[in-house]
Formats: C-alpha cells, sequence, structure tokens
C-alpha cells in the first residue's frame, strides 16, 4: 500500500506513518518500492521469525504459569465463598 492509503487508515498524520514505516523498514519487517512519487510498502513475515522463534520458547513456559495463577484464582474465590458461608 501507498503510504496515502495507509494514511487514510491509520488515523494519524502522513508524517507519523512515515516515521513508523521507516523504523519497520529498519527492522525488515517492511520492504518499500518507489513508483513515481509514491513509495509502496509490503509486509515482510520473514522478519518477525526472530519473534516468533523466541515466542515458540517461552510458550510453555508462560502457559504453565497462566495455568498456576488460575488455580490459584480458583482456591481465592473458594476461600472467599466459604468465608461467606461462615457469617
Amino acid at each position: 500500500m501507498s503510504v496515502a492509503a495507509l494514511t487514510q487508515h491509520a488515523g494519524v498524520s502522513q508524517p507519523a506513518v512515515s516515521q513508523h514505516l521507516k523504523t519497520l523498514q529498519q527492522a525488515r519487517l517492511v520492504t518499500g518500492r518507489r513508483q513515481g512519487r509514491n513509495t509502496y510498502y509490503r509486509a515482510e513475515p520473514h522478519g518477525l521469525a526472530p519473534l516468533a522463534t523466541w515466542l515458540r520458547q517461552h510458550e510453555a513456559l508462560w502457559a504453565q504459569r497462566l495455568d498456576r495463577l488460575e488455580d490459584y484464582l480458583h482456591t481465592m474465590q473458594r476461600k472467599e465463598k466459604n468465608r461467606g458461608r461462615k457469617r
């Protein structure tokens, strides 16, 4: 998409969109190609590969921690419910 098209959908100024695209281009998450006075940008999914690898490595850890948090919250709810019955 062109910067103009992206600006229409973003709800922010053209300079702000251009700055974000510059950052994304430096991170190799998008590529830009000039055509006349316009630059057209395209997402580069392979640029997300390092993030995807990191997420896979931490997925099991966080799933386990969230399961433990859920168990803890259920325990706390049961205690609160039991405390209310004793009154």
